[in-house]
């Protein structure tokens, strides 16, 4: 159904098409008219696990659910696809008390599982409408062929600052049914406490799985490593300096979407742009950001700056190709070119398309606030000035710059400290509270139980890991890169530099002394004896050609990952001497800007 989800290795298609079937085979339990009911949550997700043909198909009409909702009439069934929470349930009786019908049933599928107290809930709210309970077990949405998101923007705030384990506990059934459809993984290497909770997790519920009990054979994945946002909190706070990480950050990417406003992309002149205000008109175009367009997966994981090289090369390869085939006389050559025309038209209209959005990015680095932020947060990366309030800071406060943006370098400063000294602390929140207003000192008591504010302790582990595993780079190459630093333009994400250690040999047993410092568990565990080359079975026969089989690793990032963290994991398995290929799951992709906005809502 999505070819861009495909792999030779861990084919995630698999995942989606499970997730699709188990969908169907639940509306086609029900009989009669249907109309689904949508969290807003799960609008986007589900166009990850299933195509609009497979509702349509089934003259199955879609609505969001809010406050207002008003259902179709003379439908028999209407079905609420919802996250479990609480206050979906009052959304859900509010609806159904607007619009009365005594011949209707009302399902609830839970996505991933049911709630018994949101069950509870709607029980106890005392109207006559009783409700048929399913559950759809969507732990993962497949976002390309070697990513998958938990969709769940809240998973950090939610365990940290909430103190709900709940996504643990999912990403641990996630882990048991990625182990059912690609088998056994055999070793489990690990930092952080809410990493470890999950592999602990995965265990108990392992354990009901008998046949990945019983089965020694490996799967197809070799090894995971869990990490927990908490261990590098550093990454989620930078400036991403991909081409895809700077789109996310500045207009987002939602589920592979991207949403931009026509008049943004083809500027129109006065006249027509007052004629479109004056009738209040937003058009919008969606563009859809995965491998699935050859030039997009070219120049996602790129440095911004390559990205204006790589456009201009393939807008001359398309005007060459078109004017050579345009050029053929024999009637067979036209024909081929004839064929072939779409593709290019294809192409072209791609190369337009992205050299637009490059525009667009571009005019927002020039600016003079994005450049200053930059170089401020670079600094504090370098370890520059970080032991006293910055001037830059201050100066961004007495202007009341926005305090979401105030706030993150102020972060990025503290974890480049490794925390501040209390009086340095101390004078950011009476600054911060005499400008923004007394009322942000809810929003700094968030950020110290996140632990992205908080008073320094005798270890400095970031500049110590700074040397240790060169995470700044002096000399950085942005153009055709040999290091994952360029993600960055000079900085490596301590995630990445980490998983980058374990390939090397006797990797994790010598970078666990040199991660002792950072906050929560180093663990590592093994579920079977490993056999023959990188963990496969193997005879005699087959070994040699075993050897040139790339390990696959399962990184999953408890608490959200960046794009930019992605990219460089997807850099290290293009090198030749790694050979290795990365599958990359995580609870939401997120950026500088939602991390932060997530954290103190």
């Amino acid at each position: 159904m999505f070819p861009y989800l495909q792999s030779q290795l861990v084919n995630l298609q698999q995942l989606q098409e499970d997730a699709c079937r188990e969908l169907i085979y639940l509306l086609e339990k029900i009989d009669g008219s249907k109309t689904i009911i949508l969290d807003e949550e799960l609008v986007g997700p589900i166009g990850l696990i299933t195509s609009p043909s497979v509702f349509s198909d089934r003259s199955v009409t879609l609505l969001k659910l809010k406050n207002d909702t008003r259902l179709p009439r003379r439908v028999t069934n209407i079905i609420y696809i919802v996250r479990p929470k609480v206050i979906l349930m009052d959304l859900i009786t509010t609806c159904v008390q607007q619009n009365p019908d005594k011949g209707r049933l009302h399902h609830i599928f839970f996505v991933p599982r049911r709630s018994y107290l949101c069950i509870k809930h709607i029980e106890d709210k005392a109207f006559s409408t009783s409700f048929q309970i399913e559950e759809l077990n969507w732990n993962f949405f497949p976002l390309d062929s070697d990513v998958l998101s938990m969709e769940l923007p809240n998973a950090f705030r939610d365990v940290i600052i909430d103190g709900d384990p709940t996504s643990l506990y999912q990403a641990a059934v996630g882990l048991v049914q990625v182990q059912r459809l690609y088998g056994r993984i055999p070793k489990i290497y690990g930092k952080g406490n809410c990493a470890q909770r999950v592999w602990e997790h995965t265990k108990q519920l392992g354990a009901e799985e008998k046949h990945l009990l019983t089965n020694g054979d490996k799967g197809a994945i070799d090894q995971l490593i869990l990490l927990d946002r908490s261990i590098d909190l550093l990454s989620a706070l930078a400036t991403q300096l991909t081409y895809e990480g700077l789109i996310d950050e500045i207009y987002g990417i939602h589920q592979n979407q991207l949403t931009l406003p026509t008049d943004v992309l083809n500027p129109r002149s006065d006249e027509t742009a007052s004629i479109a205000q004056s009738h209040l008109v937003a058009e919008k175009k969606t563009f859809y950001m995965n491998s699935n367009e050859k030039l997009y997966a070219e120049l996602r994981n790129k440095n911004f700056n390559e990205v204006g090289r790589i456009l201009s090369r393939n807008a001359r390869e398309i005007s060459a190709q078109m004017n050579a085939s345009s050029q053929e006389k024999s009637v067979k050559d036209m024909k081929r070119f004839v064929d072939k025309l779409p593709a290019l038209l294809e192409q072209k209209q791609s190369i337009a398309v992205h050299t637009n959005i490059a525009e667009l990015v571009r005019n927002y680095l020039d600016t003079f606030d994005f450049s200053d932020d930059l170089t401020a947060e670079q600094e504090f990366m370098i370890c520059e000035d970080i032991d006293k309030p910055s001037s830059y800071i201050e100066d961004l406060i007495g202007r009341k710059y926005d305090l979401n943006e105030v706030l993150r370098l102020i972060c990025i400063q503290c974890a480049a400290a490794s925390g501040f000294r209390e009086k340095v602390l101390n004078y950011y929140k009476r600054e911060i509270v005499h400008v923004y207003g007394i009322e942000t000192l809810l929003v700094i008591s968030k950020l110290e139980k996140a632990h992205l504010l908080h008073t320094q302790s005798e270890s400095r582990a970031y500049a110590v890991l700074r040397k240790s595993l060169n995470l700044t780079v002096d000399e950085a190459i942005e153009v055709d890169p040999k290091d994952i630093s360029y993600v960055h333009s000079f900085y490596a994400p301590l995630t990445a530099r980490i998983v980058e250690q374990t390939l090397k040999p006797l990797g994790w047993q010598s970078l666990k002394s040199q991660i002792l410092n950072l906050p929560g568990n180093t663990f590592e565990d093994f579920q079977a004896q490993l056999i023959g080359i990188g963990g496969r079975q193997s005879s005699t026969s087959g070994e040699g050609s075993l050897l040139n089989i790339p390990r696959v690793i399962l990184v999953f990032f408890i608490g959200g990952c960046t794009f930019a963290e992605i990219a460089a994991l997807r850099f290290l398995s293009q090198q030749e001497d790694n050979n290795v290929e990365f599958v990359i799951a995580t609870t939401k992709i997120i950026n500088k800007t939602n991390f932060i906005a997530n954290i103190i809502q």
